[in-house]
């Protein structure tokens, strides 16, 4: 163990090295270019050797955390809140196999019970890769925290669950769009663990946040252009809570769902990528809600139901 120990420390300094070589995207769109540059940081034999420590890493998890169904607790779970942070570092990894490993192993260890005195320091350490420089690292925290929240729903303190809640919302406003979509299924899926009362709750930031005015662009291009960039995501992260809050009920409408539903088709005509999350929620929620729909219509008013015809009546529209 002690020799393992050490291989893992070396693998926290590659980590370590490789990252501050890597170059931060602030864009919502990384070029590959950017990518190979940062890696030239680390020379050819260090990415060999950190591909090898990595291997070792997911071997090491994957062989003492296969099925614990049965068991009551996990040999590695005193030490997951360490062994965590490379585990998801390594899901961009260039080599195939090592981030379809790395991805397996991630699964595997969400799914893994925890006792209640390892799992916040857990998500802590969950936490801190959702600042990492490479999206696909900062993505790879939602499906993670999703089994995990799950897996854990009845031990895990309030305390935590609100910390899990402030990342995945937090995230709906990352500068890679790819990221703030992760965080949209993320949030719908917390909604449906936790009930109605964290809808409600949410339901009002979000719809403050999609009614962010955005600076004419001609302007803005001609200046700053930072300052649209960042009216549309924070308004696209307003459009993703509130298609969360909808896709989190995919067969019912609740009472404050009309409203939602109401305020998103406001944005249908918003710029690229905002009126597409707009077309697909409401793609998605015509195919699940129109066997039920002479029902469901009913919780509508009419004048809700008069801004929503033309968008519901047309499902092609969405194709």
């Amino acid at each position: 163990s002690t020799h393992l120990w050490v291989r893992l420390t070396a693998l926290y300094e590659l980590e370590k090295a490789h990252n501050s070589a890597a170059v931060s995207t602030d864009d919502d769109t990384t070029s590959s270019s950017k990518k190979e540059d940062a890696d030239k940081g680390v020379v050819p034999c260090a990415r060999d050797r950190l591909r090898h420590l990595r291997h070792t890493l997911i071997t090491c998890i994957c062989s003492v955390c296969p099925e614990f169904d049965a068991m009551y607790r996990c040999p590695l779970e005193s030490y997951l809140p360490v062994l965590l942070p490379p585990l998801l570092a390594a899901l961009e990894d260039r080599d195939p196999d090592i981030s379809r490993q790395a991805r397996g192993c991630a699964e595997l260890t969400a799914n893994t019970p925890l006792l209640t005195e390892v799992l916040p320091q857990v998500l802590e350490a969950v936490r801190s890769v959702s600042s990492s420089q490479s999206w696909q690292v900062r993505s790879s925290v939602l499906p993670f925290l999703q089994v995990m929240i799950f897996r854990h729903q009845c031990s895990i303190a309030d305390e935590d669950m609100e910390m899990v809640r402030g990342l995945m919302v937090s995230l709906l406003q990352d500068q890679q769009v790819e990221v703030r979509e992760m965080a949209s299924a993320a949030v719908a899926v917390l909604v449906r663990i936790v009930g109605e009362e964290l809808a409600l709750k949410l339901k009002g930031d979000f719809c403050e946040w999609s009614r962010q005015k955005l600076p004419n662009r001609e302007k803005a291009s001609a200046g700053d252009g930072d300052d649209f960039k960042s009216a549309v995501r924070k308004r696209h992260a307003g459009v993703l809570g509130m298609a969360a809050l909808i896709g989190a009920y995919p067969y019912d409408v609740p009472s404050w769902m009309p409203e939602v539903l109401v305020q998103l088709a406001q944005h249908v005509i918003d710029p690229i990528p905002i009126k597409q999350t707009v077309r697909n929620t409401f793609g998605e929620f015509w195919r699940t809600h129109q066997d039920t729909w002479p029902m469901l219509k009913e919780k509508f008013t009419e004048d809700q139901l008069s801004a929503l015809t033309n968008l519901l009546a047309s499902p092609t529209y969405f194709s």
